[in-house]
């Protein structure tokens, strides 16, 4: 309804107003009434009136008092005002001054209608007018926005060339003299019951927007943007550990205000605008210490494992692994592969993906070389593709190492209860024996006497399940173990040879040329030069 204030000295013209005309009809109420010109003005400052319909004539103040003040005050009143015929051109002064129009009394009920629907039709006018100029101000915001984003984006891509005017503009509004970018990301909830749909993932990437505005831009501190999908800030700060504390203050707000857990990653200081780029690299990294330490909390940068072949500690974990799972208990096969996650998580630590890749590389190795005992696991667990996709699916390393510890379980209780395993299981034994002791001299007698064997016997039962006599069969698993020797140690050539159970060198040498087709001084330099 639109407000109506009425105002005369004589209360009887009041009193006819009100009775005039049907104003419910016309859309208004009359919110209150003035018998003086200050009380009116007292009145429009207290009821925020539309329409204004008043005598011209009036104690302490005239219409042209009032109607100048409204005016000066830049107020959206409309006035229409009431003369006497004598004040006729009193009243047309006021209309050059901006009232609406003047009646004269006494007032005719069809002229006041006209007035009124003159009002209603201003009144519509300036609404008109305001939601123009509102829209006219929020695409100007909009564009200033965008462009300040867009400025963001090429800047912490390394784009935005030191010369611009948008990198001088940045530099006006991002002082120093440190700099910093900080990632924020919503943590899943524990329970999966974060799978929101569209409308209410955006509302809640609103909200986050909004929080960070007033956290951060609002206060000064820098920009809050976002670039792929991901909320960024881009902050200026005097202390060049000021960084911790504003992504620890963007993490409690989002948690305090939206009640959601948040990450965020924060990279270290830098000096110069244009290393924004850098910094922007860094967050990205540190935002991958949320799989390592858990989500939550604020993530500092810390340099990532570097990503290149793995150490022979691990290696030999593998087999620890495979021997494991043919010969012990599940506690002993458990305890082996807690060992073996401990030796990728240390050698991965910061880089997500070069973990995932190394589980995934060592389950296939030890699912392979269980195979090649016999001992065929899951179908699902041999399935590549699925297990890359399981691998990677995980938010946490502690949650992809309980899902593998959980897959050997299955395993390792395969083979236990499947009939027709005494063999694969005997074979298992010989070959872990063989892979703990080539180094020693092992002989056939030796390993038919270990499975309780005759010779012979022992040599057909080897053949048959593997494919290969017995000592190529040494030989190949020698040859193998040099090679990594070489290509990860600094021994002397006959070092590694009395490692692999060779006391001559010469025909160490002429061994691993045949297995591998060169001699191993041209091996370890070829495995070097790919490294």
């Amino acid at each position: 309804m639109i407000r109506v204030v009425l105002a005369d000295d004589e209360p009887i013209i009041i009193k006819g107003l009100r009775k005039l005309i049907d104003w419910e009809a016309f859309g208004m109420e009359i919110v209150g009434q003035a018998d003086d010109g200050n009380e009116l003005m007292q009145r429009i400052e207290e009821l925020d009136p539309a329409i204004v319909i008043s005598d011209i004539s009036m104690p302490h103040r005239s219409g042209i008092d009032i109607i100048k003040e409204i005016k000066e005050r830049g107020l959206p009143v409309k006035v229409i005002f009431i003369s006497a015929y004598q004040e006729f051109s009193y009243a047309r002064d006021a209309v050059a001054y901006g009232a609406v129009d003047y009646l004269v009394k006494p007032v005719v009920k069809r002229q006041l209608e006209n007035v009124l629907e003159k009002a209603l039709s201003l009144i519509s006018l300036h609404h008109e007018e305001e939601k123009r100029k509102g829209k006219l101000r929020l695409l100007e915001r909009k564009s200033r926005h965008e462009e300040l984003q867009d400025a963001l984006i090429q800047m912490t891509d390394g784009n935005l060339a030191p010369q611009s005017k948008a990198y001088r503009d940045m530099e006006a509004k991002l002082p120093g003299p440190y700099y910093s970018v900080a990632l924020i990301e919503i943590d899943r909830l524990k329970d999966g019951q974060d799978r929101w749909n569209e409308k209410e993932r955006k509302l809640i990437e609103f909200a986050i927007g909004n929080v960070l505005q007033e956290a951060i831009t609002d206060a000064g501190i820098g920009f809050a943007f976002v670039k792929r999908g991901m909320h960024v800030v881009a902050a200026s700060h005097d202390d060049p550990e000021g960084a911790c504390a504003l992504a620890e203050d963007a993490r409690s707000k989002i948690e305090t205000f939206l009640k959601l857990k948040a990450s965020v990653a924060v990279s270290r200081a830098v000096g110069e605008l244009a290393k924004l780029a850098e910094a922007y690299r860094e967050a990205e990294h540190a935002l991958q210490m949320k799989f390592f330490v858990g989500g939550g909390r604020v993530l500092r940068y810390v340099p990532p494992a570097r990503d290149q072949s793995f150490s022979q500690e691990l290696y030999e974990r593998q087999w620890a692994v495979i021997r494991c799972m043919t010969t012990r208990t599940w506690e002993e096969a458990g305890d082996s592969l807690r060992q073996w996650l401990e030796i990728v998580r240390k050698e991965t630590y910061g880089n997500r993906s070069l973990a995932v890749s190394a589980c995934f590389s060592s389950v296939v190795f030890i699912f392979q070389e269980l195979a090649k005992s016999g001992l065929q696991p899951t179908k699902h667990a041999m399935n590549k593709s699925e297990l890359q996709s399981l691998l990677a699916s995980f938010e946490s390393f502690d949650e992809m190492g309980g899902a593998i510890m959980d897959m050997f379980r299955r395993v390792h209780e395969e083979i236990g209860a499947e009939s027709g395993n005494k063999d694969k299981l005997v074979l298992a034994k010989v070959k872990q024996y063989i892979d703990e002791h080539y180094a020693e001299d092992l002989t056939l007698e030796t390993m038919a006497g270990m499975v309780y064997m005759n010779p012979y016997y022992f040599s057909s039962f080897f053949k048959k399940h593997t494919k290969q006599n017995f000592k190529p069969y040494v030989t190949e698993v020698r040859m193998n173990h040099a090679a990594r020797l070489l290509a990860h140690t600094d021994l002397m050539i006959y070092e590694v040879a009395e490692k692999v159970g060779y006391n001559n060198a010469r025909h160490f040498s002429d061994m691993f040329k045949k297995q591998y087709g060169q001699l191993p001084n041209d091996y370890r330099q070829a495995s070097r030069n790919n490294g």
